[in-house]
């Protein structure tokens, strides 16, 4: 989604959908650059071995009471796996193609349709890509899956639908609100779909710049989600919001105690907290502060921290994971450490088509390849780096995800999120079963039956 959606496409100096772009010859961006600091500093958790980063008995950020026990919180799962679908992946040629059929229905709990978008005139709720969403009834193929016990939502914004102010007036004018709410109850009606997902990218900060929004977005998002809220249970349907992990995001944009009262859950968007804007390497999802990162805050233990300590149930809050690299072209291939020089993004993989943006089964075949070296944090901080030559990519391997799950139960946190379907290795091209990263999610938290998922990378 940054700098604009992914699986979007450059029309000049714009993104748009791929069918609506004269000249497809222009590249998928990927995902967003959390906001860069500054930060204060926090005594955080820093573990010494993965037994006592994952115990979390010396965490000294958060001091407030876990619970001893996993809560059911309205489903027969006691755990959530939140998987995103993006309708776009299908335009990718050859093996990147992804299409509603390609949904493995024991891996997901729900499934959340990217994306819907906001009218600029009316302020409601409507289908972006027609061509993929009722042409070739997107829609209805993925909804088909609640016959196979799935929740399936829409969610609504991204990246590139949070560039101009119309989200703003939407949250502070209440007759536009109710407006919205009536059109959104119509749209998950017609559709079929089981609730909302809301990924405005965020009050206040628009695209992570803080100084765009009005400081009301922050009391305007509150009222809006009451009211859904408020309209949705008496139809029994579904809240949620994917939210940033940026500590100056969550300051300023977010109610957090007022939130949490009202959405069914909420996902931290814990990845891209580094990627080629930065000019240097980085991991593009920490779990844990490693040395040399100037931002402590960048990791996350500490958002997941962050959120629980200013409200949050944990039963309600769900860990994002990505199922993607973030890759860099190295200013000096003889420096290719953490927080070396780079040039720029790295480049393009075949599929993705997305300079600085590699989907997981790009990855797992290119660092197959003998002329790549792979280096892995011996305390388990952070997944995986690789290099070879000028190019260089950080990513989530099966171990680093099986951590994660780990930290979840630990927690005992609502669950694991991915974004998303069509990036993990959803073909098996690589050699460890389709929808490795996935699978070894569901098998840590959920207990799925199979042989145990092998690392490929």
């Amino acid at each position: 989604m940054r700098p604009c959606p992914s699986g979007l496409q450059w029309n000049v100096n714009i993104c748009e959908w791929p069918n609506n772009v004269k000249n497809v010859n222009g590249s998928e961006p990927t995902k967003w650059p959390v906001v860069h600091g500054p930060f204060p500093t926090y005594t955080i958790a820093e573990p010494t071995t993965i037994n006592t980063a994952l115990s979390l008995q010396n965490n000294k950020f958060s001091s407030r009471p876990k619970p001893t026990i996993a809560l059911n919180f309205g489903s027969s799962e006691t755990y959530k796996v939140v998987c995103y679908f993006t309708n776009w992946a299908w335009y990718r040629p050859g093996h990147g193609k992804y299409v509603p059929e390609d949904i493995d229905a024991s891996l997901c709990t729900h499934v959340i349709y990217a994306f819907a978008v906001l009218d600029n005139s009316s302020l409601t709720i409507k289908t972006h890509d027609t061509w993929a969403d009722i042409d070739n009834k997107f829609y209805k193929r993925v909804v088909e899956y609640k016959k196979k016990g799935l929740r399936v939502s829409v969610a609504i914004g991204g990246w590139n639908d949070s560039l101009d102010s119309k989200y703003a007036r939407l949250v502070l004018d209440p007759q536009a609100r109710a407006r919205f709410i009536t059109s959104v109850l119509r749209f998950l009606e017609k559709y079929g779909f089981d609730g909302l997902d809301l990924d405005w990218e965020y009050p206040v900060c628009w695209q992570v710049d803080c100084a765009k929004g009005d400081p009301a977005e922050k009391h305007g998002f509150s009222a809006l989600v009451r009211e859904l809220s408020h309209a949705f249970k008496p139809n029994g349907l579904l809240l949620s919001a994917a939210v940033s992990p940026s500590k100056m995001v969550i300051d300023i944009g977010y109610q957090v105690h007022e939130l949490t009262q009202y959405f069914d859950w909420i996902a931290i968007m814990s990845y891209d907290f580094h990627g080629h804007w930065d000019n240097k390497t980085g991991h593009v999802a920490p779990l844990f502060y490693v040395e040399g990162d100037t931002n402590p805050s960048f990791n996350g233990n500490f958002s997941i921290h962050y959120w629980l300590d200013r409200g949050t149930p944990p039963e309600k809050l769900i860990m994002g994971m990505p199922m993607y690299g973030q890759s860099y072209t190295l200013a000096d291939q003889k420096h290719k450490s953490l927080n070396d020089k780079s040039l720029g993004p790295g480049k393009a993989g075949t599929y993705t088509r997305s300079g600085g943006f590699l989907a997981y089964y790009e990855i797992c075949e290119m660092v197959g390849n003998s002329e790549w070296s792979v280096i892995r944090d011996d305390e388990g901080r952070i997944g995986p780096y690789a290099y070879s030559g000028n190019q260089w990519i950080s990513y989530d391997d099966v171990a680093d995800i099986r951590r994660k799950a780990k930290l979840i139960s630990s927690l005992r946190l609502g669950g694991g999120m991915i974004w998303a379907l069509d990036l993990d290795d959803f073909s098996g091209r690589c050699g460890c079963g389709k929808h490795p990263l996935l699978r070894a999610l569901n098998q840590e938290l959920r207990g799925i039956p199979g042989e145990e998922v092998k690392n490929c990378t």
